[in-house]
């Protein structure tokens, strides 16, 4: 059966819903992503912290030395503790007044359970957060590296109370900040509408945990200050045990080139992509190339 995320995809590449770029606004938004990435990057270097690329921003630096030709965002990752000394660095401003962010916290709701950076004065809103009050700029995506348990039956266990967990948030989201324009989105076929359907029941019943808990309670859950050389990545695409490998995987980084400048990436990024994409090198087919799911978009004003 096809994931919510892959039927999605199908529909917006079927219809004219969504908002697509034009090449040239396509060109003008990876400039500003990669503006925002050099400004996280160098903060990182500053204070020695390790942040690489993962994801298809991954992908693109071995496969195109930059962004994948049709993608519009840029996915970063970060060992746990250096993950939260980033956080309080942007707690502290360290960043500069041109960004915002979220993160799960046990004060403030999260758009998700993992580390968004905004570029303020632009706008990206995708469908999922039409009503919600997260910021709607620009960002990058930033996942935590956790260490796992080495017992396979405990990382099942336990990934799949992550995965419940996660699942709530989503659920609550849907219910707490309700988007009409997904619900028309996933209404233009059969499939998508009775999930939508569902999913909504479900947030309204989960829903009486606001949705700043459910992704504060997972945060808590998934963060380990042991290391004992496996690790995950819990809030990437292949949610809590789809990622995990041992640490020798993903560290030391190793240089790369991406849009002409040197960024890190996996030092066994051999294995961690063939684990997301199985022959990465192979360019999918059209109908098979991620979309994103934009609403309304601007470019930086200032």
């Amino acid at each position: 059966m096809k994931s919510d995320s892959e039927l999605l995809n199908e529909l917006a590449h079927r219809t004219h819903f969504l908002r697509e770029l034009t090449t040239e606004e396509s060109a003008q938004m990876k400039q500003a992503l990669l503006d925002i990435y050099k400004d996280v990057a160098n903060l990182c270097q500053k204070h020695n912290l390790t942040l690489m690329l993962c994801g298809g921003t991954c992908l693109g630096a071995v496969r195109h030395k930059g962004f994948i030709p049709w993608d519009d965002d840029l996915d970063l990752m970060m060992p746990r503790q250096d993950y939260e000394q980033l956080i309080s660095l942007l707690e502290k401003g360290d960043l500069g007044d041109k960004y915002e962010y979220s993160a799960p916290n046990s004060q403030t709701d999260s758009k998700n359970v993992f580390l968004k950076i905004f570029r303020k004065n632009s706008v990206n809103e995708e469908v999922f957060c039409e009503n919600s009050p997260f910021p709607k700029g620009l960002y990058v995506d930033v996942f935590a590296l956790d260490t796992v348990p080495k017992n396979k039956i405990t990382q099942l266990i336990k990934g799949l109370i992550a995965n419940a967990l996660q699942y709530c948030s989503i659920l609550t989201m849907y219910a707490q900040y309700p988007s009409p324009s997904l619900k028309e989105f996933m209404s233009l076929q059969k499939r998508t509408k009775w999930r939508f359907r569902i999913k909504t029941f479900l947030g309204k019943i989960v829903s009486i945990i606001p949705h700043r808990k459910w992704v504060w309670w997972f945060d808590k859950y998934v963060k380990s200050s042991k290391d004992n050389g496996v690790w995950g990545i819990p809030t990437g695409r292949k949610y809590y045990n789809g990622e995990i490998f041992p640490k020798s995987v993903f560290t030391p980084a190793i240089e790369a080139e991406f849009e002409g400048i040197k960024v890190y990436i996996p030092n066994g990024y051999d294995l961690y992509l063939k684990n997301l994409y199985h022959n990465y090198m192979q360019l999918p087919p059209v109908e098979k190339r991620e979309r994103h799911f934009i609403i309304n978009f601007q470019l930086p004003t200032d």
